[in-house]
C-alpha cells in the first residue's frame, strides 16, 4: 500500500479512488471478518449533520474506529469549507494546524490507519502550499478501548489522550463469538463490568448471550472514555432497537447519567453498505440530556430510483423520507423493544383470509365430555376442544374434550353414525330431549344433534386461533394433538374462538408471526374496543393479512420458521399454572420475538 500511495499525486485523488484502493487492499471476506464496512460519503454526511455543532472551527471530533477514514474526511472538509466562508479566515498553515489539532482517528487495523491517513491528507490537500512544511496526521494505530493494546499515544511530540466534543463513526459490526477468548475476557473484566454493559445475569452473564453484536458496548464504552459531555453519531444495525443486543442503548443511561437517543436515521430495508446484510441506521446520542419519547426518526425508503449513497445530494435525490418516531413496546419499560409509529399504521389494511367462528357452544352438558365419559364413546367423533383459557401466544395450555358428531352443519349422517358409532349414537339419542330443546333457528335443519359453526374450514389442516372475547391478543397455530385417550386427532376451536384455516403450514405460521408481533399487537390496541368482543372478525379483518404468495418470500419463510421455533419453546414452560406462566419471561423467546418484530417492520416498510 505504501508503494501505491507513493506512486500517485494525492492532490488529484477523490473519494471514489480512495474507496477502490481500500477495497483492493482489504478484500471483502477480510472486511466482513473484521466487521469493517466502507461507509458511503452520503451516510457519513448525514451522521455529521446530526451532531450538535455550535462552533465548527474550534470543536473537537474523534472517530474511534475510523476504518478507511470517511468520517474524518467529512469533518475535515466541513471545517475547511467553514474557513473559506469566513471573513477573517486564518492562513492555510493555521487552518491545517487547527484542523489537525481537532479531528482525530483511531483504529486497530494498520491498513485502515494508512488508508485513513491518506484520506485525511487528501481532504487537507487544497491547504497544502509552500507555507506548510510538514503535516502530522492525528490518526493513531491502537485499540480505542485499550483491550488488546494500550499504546502511549504521542502527538506533536507530547503524550496525547483525546477528550473530545463529538464522536462519530461506524464501529465494528462483530458478534461476540467472532472475538478471540482473550478479547472477550478483556471485555468482561474491563468496560463490560465497569459500565454494566452485560444485560444478563447468572448463568447467562457471559458476553455472547444470543450472539449479540459488540457495536453497542463499543459505542457506550467510547462515550464514557472520550466524551466530556458532548454527543455522538454512529452507524449501527437498525435491529438494535429490538431484543437484548440493544437494550443498554435503549435504556439511555450510562454510569448513572442520562444518554439520550436524540434522533435516528432509519434506512429501513435499504443496504447502504451493499455487502452487509443487516439493515443500517444512524443513532445520534447526547450525554447529559434526558430522553424523550417517542424518539424522532427519519425513515428513508426507495423513491422509484436506484438508491445512491455516494454523496448527500444523491442520497436525498434518490430516496424518499418520512418523519416518524420510535416508541417502546412496553410503556412501563422504556428499554423494551422500540417500534416505529408509522409501521403501526401500515399494519392496517386488507385481510386476504376468511375468518371463521368456532363451534357453537350450545347443549354444553351433552357435547362437552369429561375424560371419564370419553371411554364410553367411540373416539372417532370426539376431538380436542379449545376454549379461551387454553390459548397463549405460540402455545396451548391443554384442551377439553368435545363430541362433534358431524362434519358440517345441517349434514344428515344419522344412518352412518348409528351404524359406525353405535355407542355415540345411543348417547345422543338418550339426550334427544335436551338437544331438541335448543331454540336457535340455526338448528332448524339437519339431524337432532345438529351443530352450528361447522364446515370444511373446521377441518383445515392448520388453524391460526385466538379468543374473540375480552381482550387477549394471543395467537397460536394448531393442527392435531396426540392425546392419551383419543390418539391423534385434529383440534376443534370452540365458541369463544375465532380462527383462520389453511392447509399450508408455512402460511399459518407466517400469519401467526404477524399477529403476535409487537406492531400488530399495538395496532390491535388502537382498533379494538376493549369490550366483550374486542377481537371479533370485524376487528381482526382490519389488519393487513396477506397471502403467503403476495409477500417477499425470504421474509415470509423466515417469519414462519421463527413462529415454528416459538411454538417449539412454549410447551416446555406450560407445566405451571397459566397465571404463573403469564408472569414468566421465557429467555429463549426474547431473541425470536425481537427478530419477528424486526422482520415485520421491514415487511411493512416495503408497502407502497
Amino acid at each position: 500500500m505504501d508503494e501505491s500511495i507513493a506512486a500517485v499525486e494525492v492532490t488529484v485523488l477523490d473519494g471514489s479512488v480512495l474507496r477502490r484502493l481500500f477495497e483492493s487492499v482489504v478484500t471483502q471476506p477480510v472486511r466482513l471478518a473484521l466487521g469493517e464496512y466502507y461507509t458511503p460519503r452520503g451516510v457519513a454526511d448525514l451522521a455529521v449533520d446530526d451532531l450538535a455543532i455550535e462552533n465548527l472551527a474550534t470543536e473537537t471530533f474523534l472517530d474511534p474506529g475510523c476504518g478507511s477514514g470517511v468520517f474524518l474526511s467529512t469533518v475535515v472538509e466541513r471545517k475547511r469549507a467553514g474557513y473559506a466562508e469566513a471573513d477573517d479566515a486564518p492562513t492555510p498553515a493555521q487552518q491545517v494546524a487547527e484542523i489537525t489539532n481537532s479531528v482525530y482517528g483511531i483504529d486497530l487495523n494498520p491498513i485502515a490507519v494508512r488508508s485513513a491517513r491518506l484520506g485525511y491528507l487528501l481532504s487537507l490537500a487544497p491547504l497544502l502550499d509552500d507555507a506548510v512544511d510538514a503535516v502530522e496526521l492525528p490518526v493513531f494505530l491502537t485499540d480505542a478501548l485499550g483491550l488488546t493494546r494500550d499504546d502511549d499515544l504521542r502527538y506533536g511530540g507530547e503524550r496525547f489522550t483525546p477528550t473530545v466534543d463529538h464522536l462519530v463513526g461506524n464501529p465494528p459490526w462483530l458478534t461476540w463469538s467472532a472475538l478471540p477468548d482473550d478479547v472477550r475476557k478483556a471485555w468482561r473484566e474491563g468496560p463490560a463490568d465497569r459500565l454494566d454493559l452485560v444485560v444478563h445475569r447468572g448463568a447467562d452473564a457471559k458476553l455472547g448471550h444470543a450472539n449479540d453484536d459488540i457495536s453497542v458496548p463499543f459505542v457506550l464504552a467510547c462515550m464514557d472514555r472520550y466524551l466530556d459531555g458532548g454527543d455522538a453519531a454512529f452507524v449501527l444495525k437498525r435491529g438494535i432497537v429490538k431484543g437484548p443486543a440493544g437494550r443498554r442503548l435503549r435504556e439511555q443511561r450510562l454510569n448513572g447519567a442520562p444518554v439520550a437517543v436524540d434522533h435516528v436515521h432509519d434506512f429501513t430495508d435499504l443496504r447502504p453498505f451493499g455487502d452487509a446484510r443487516a439493515g443500517a441506521a444512524i443513532y445520534s446520542l447526547s450525554v447529559g440530556s434526558e430522553p424523550t419519547a417517542p424518539v424522532p426518526v427519519t425513515a428513508w425508503s426507495r423513491d422509484g430510483m436506484l438508491p445512491e449513497f455516494g454523496t448527500l445530494d444523491r442520497l436525498r435525490e434518490t430516496l424518499a423520507c418520512e418523519e416518524t418516531g420510535f416508541a417502546p413496546v412496553d410503556e412501563d419499560d422504556p428499554a423494551s423493544s422500540w417500534l416505529r409509529r408509522d409501521a403501526e399504521r401500515q399494519a392496517l389494511g386488507e385481510c386476504s383470509h376468511e375468518i371463521r367462528h368456532g363451534v357453537k357452544d350450545d347443549a354444553r352438558d351433552v357435547f362437552e365430555l369429561d375424560p371419564e365419559r370419553v371411554d364410553d364413546l367411540e373416539p372417532d367423533r370426539v376431538f380436542p376442544y379449545l376454549k379461551s383459557r387454553h390459548v397463549v401466544k405460540f402455545g396451548l395450555f391443554g384442551h377439553d374434550y368435545r363430541l362433534v358428531p358431524l362434519d358440517s352443519a345441517d349434514e344428515d349422517n344419522e344412518a352412518w353414525l348409528e351404524a359406525e358409532c353405535p355407542r355415540t349414537y345411543a348417547y345422543l339419542d338418550a339426550n334427544r330431549e335436551a338437544l331438541a330443546a335448543r331454540s336457535s333457528s340455526w338448528l332448524d335443519n339437519g339431524t337432532f344433534y345438529n351443530v352450528f359453526g361447522l364446515g370444511e374450514y373446521t377441518w383445515a389442516e392448520y388453524k391460526v386461533v385466538w379468543c374473540r372475547l375480552g381482550y387477549k391478543p394471543h395467537f397460536v397455530v394448531v393442527s392435531t394433538v396426540e392425546d392419551d385417550l383419543l390418539g391423534e386427532q385434529p383440534i376443534v376451536p370452540g365458541d369463544h374462538c375465532m380462527f383462520i384455516g389453511t392447509d399450508d403450514g408455512s402460511e399459518a405460521h407466517f400469519l401467526c408471526a404477524l399477529l403476535n408481533s409487537s406492531i400488530y399487537q399495538r395496532t390491535l390496541d388502537d382498533v379494538s374496543s376493549g369490550g366483550k368482543s374486542s377481537l371479533s372478525k370485524s376487528v381482526v379483518s382490519r389488519l393487513e393479512l396477506p397471502r403467503l404468495d403476495d409477500v417477499d418470500a425470504r421474509a415470509a419463510d423466515r417469519l414462519a420458521d421463527l413462529s415454528r421455533a416459538a411454538h417449539g419453546i412454549v410447551p416446555e414452560h406450560t407445566d405451571v399454572s397459566k397465571r404463573a406462566y403469564n408472569r414468566t419471561t421465557i429467555d429463549d423467546l426474547v431473541p425470536i420475538r425481537a427478530e419477528i418484530d424486526a422482520l415485520v417492520e421491514e415487511l411493512l416498510a416495503r408497502r407502497e
